[in-house]
């Protein structure tokens, strides 16, 4: 089954139309065509993303580029940009670090907050070849380049000696297409046409020298490429193909060439490298989607995928704001799904066709609470002073999760943060990292458990150097923040009175103490009733009060323990308000 890969993870809600042929002269560069996209006027925008390699594992430190502006990575391989200079209809993402591919994205950003996924591609040698003799480097799929020996480097001069090749071939049924390609699917055609894409295959090849330089294939001088073709598409893939070059300059790929196909692969000659794609073209208009729940409220962090004839395309996320945006094929009837947290489809809609170079925004769609649950997860940054967190992100992450960007992720406004997210079940496992960017640190991962329909994980410190913390606010008094030495794990009593029924958190400093005993069974689990704490002087017992203790992990020895205190409690001065929060280290 052809794959079509023609929805950018793009979001935006649209507030005027443009014009149908607007070239964006500004994007032009020397040996550039133009293209007739309509790029839209300047704009300052918010980003924030994640940078895995192809293994999940965060890239940190990493350079992240949009516009004039420039981040880095964080040890999550989170990053924040705000108010960077970008298109209403266009942005360009460009991540760097040594020893990776560089990767990029391009969407439509909105107004509100906007979310980036990027999957990094280690810079690994295939094979190493001669100058001067002709030498042929293969995948085991079958995908290969032939050269002919002539090569030179980034000043044009011939070069002499060996050369490292680095091939990667990326099939359109891989699960992270939309994270791994350069860009997006926009591209430009010989007429200077803007088009959305179906691949039938991409293929990025290195050239380096001994000395690590780049290197390029040598004017007038050709390569011959030729890409696998995924078993699905074989049957349905055309006699002839046009040939696609990523433009590193302008984030669109360009026609240049044809591939014809033989037997179950394309084949082509390039004349240089980075980038290639094997493509249909289709003419594009831009589709805006925004989802809510029952009472209206935006749901971030949606799925949504677009089908075209029963052919799979890449996904989009909706924003903050419930918005999702992509570029996808006129003139034909189109399916719209959208998903839930455990990639069940909740709502199918068919929609189009829409006319080329249009702008279309449908109907807001609700989810009802029957189609999917929703939760409200909340709460507060505080950096290690216990300021607000001013430039953060908050992000969640499915324990069971089997797609490494199967999480969410928003901007935190003056510490706070809020998503009105979808679930798969009424109490969903989640991991919290939360980020402070102007402060270089993290919270590191917190396990709980969300409960529809709202979950508040009140006050969260972001703080690298402690590795555990307890956070303890009563009604609006300050928050009270216990760091390391924190003691926890079984029972302190002597001797002990059940040791699979209690266990115990302790921290005393000069600003006061924390204590926290269970006479619960040990282990994750929900309790009303049978413990006793006291962070403001006086104990205080869930016994005849309303006060619920959640332990969402409980790990081994030198493991956390992930607990929560919510609710209310009545003293000789009334009733009051509890919230606890505890990431500590288990040690005993």
């Amino acid at each position: 089954m052809t794959k079509l890969y023609s929805l950018l993870m793009i979001f935006m809600i649209l507030v005027s139309c443009k014009s149908d042929s607007l070239t964006d002269i500004e994007n032009q560069q020397p040996g550039n065509q133009e293209t007739n996209f309509n790029f839209g006027n300047s704009a300052q925008r918010d980003f924030h993303g994640l940078v895995l390699a192809t293994n999940g594992t965060a890239v940190s430190g990493a350079t992240v580029t949009i516009g004039s502006s420039t981040v880095q990575t964080n040890a999550k391989g989170l990053f924040v940009i705000k108010n960077a200079s970008v298109k209403e209809n266009f942005a360009y993402i460009k991540v760097t670090k040594a020893g990776f591919v560089n990767g990029s994205r391009t969407m439509v950003p909105t107004s509100g907050s906007n979310r980036i996924n990027i999957m990094m591609i280690p810079a690994t040698t295939t094979s190493t070849v001669a100058s001067g003799a002709t030498a042929t480097v293969s995948l085991p799929n079958g995908t290969k380049v032939k050269f002919d020996g002539s090569f030179k480097d980034a000043s044009g001069n011939g070069y002499t000696g060996n050369v490292n090749v680095s091939l990667f071939h990326l099939k359109p049924s891989d699960q992270y297409l939309n994270e791994l390609m350069p860009g997006s699917l926009l591209a430009n055609n010989t007429a200077g046409n803007a088009r959305i894409m179906e691949t039938f295959g991409m293929l990025h090849v290195q050239l380096t020298g001994a000395s690590g330089q780049n290197l390029q294939i040598a004017n007038g001088h050709t390569a011959e490429m030729t890409v696998a073709i995924d078993a699905a598409q074989t049957s349905t893939a055309p006699a002839t193909i046009p040939l696609w070059s990523f433009n590193e300059t302008t984030g669109i790929w360009q026609e240049e060439g044809v591939a014809t196909k033989v037997g179950s692969a394309y084949v082509g000659n390039v004349s240089h490298f980075s980038w290639w794609n094997c493509d249909a073209q289709f003419p594009q208009c831009l589709l805006n989607v925004h989802i809510q729940n029952s009472t209206a409220q935006p749901l971030s962090n949606v799925t949504v995928k677009i089908f075209r004839q029963n052919q799979n395309s890449t996904s989009a996320i909706t924003d903050g704001n419930g918005n999702a945006s992509g570029i996808v094929p006129a003139g034909e009837n189109l399916t719209l799904k959208i998903y839930d947290a455990c990639n069940n489809v909740i709502l199918t809609n068919n929609i189009g066709p829409f006319t080329n170079n249009s702008t279309n925004t449908l109907p807001a769609i609700t989810i009802a609470q029957s189609l999917s649950n929703t939760i409200t997860i909340s709460g507060t940054l505080k950096d290690c002073s216990g300021n607000n967190v001013t430039n953060g992100v908050a992000n969640l992450s499915y324990t069971a999760g089997t797609n490494y960007f199967s999480n969410f992720s928003t901007l935190v406004t003056n510490g706070s943060f809020s998503f009105n997210v979808l679930s798969c079940a009424a109490s969903q496992q989640l991991t919290f990292a939360g980020a402070d960017f102007t402060n270089l640190q993290t919270t590191g991962d917190i396990n709980f458990t969300a409960t529809s329909p709202t979950t508040n994980l009140g006050n969260l410190t972001v703080c690298t150097a402690a590795t555990e913390f307890i956070t303890s606010q009563t009604d609006t008094q300050p928050v009270k923040y216990y760091l390391a030495p924190i003691n926890a794990g079984g029972s302190s009593q002597t001797p002990v009175p059940n040791p699979n029924y209690a266990f115990y958190v302790s921290s005393q400093s000069a600003t006061g103490g924390f204590y926290l005993n269970s006479q619960n069974p040990i282990g994750v689990g929900t309790f009303t009733s049978n413990f006793t704490l006291e962070s403001a002087g006086g104990v205080i017992n869930a016994n005849g009060n309303n006060l619920t203790l959640q332990v969402s992990n409980y790990g081994a020895v030198g493991q956390y323990i992930d607990f929560t205190v919510n609710g209310t409690y009545t003293n000789n001065t009334g009733l009051h308000t509890l919230s606890v929060t505890g990431h500590v280290i288990r040690d005993n």
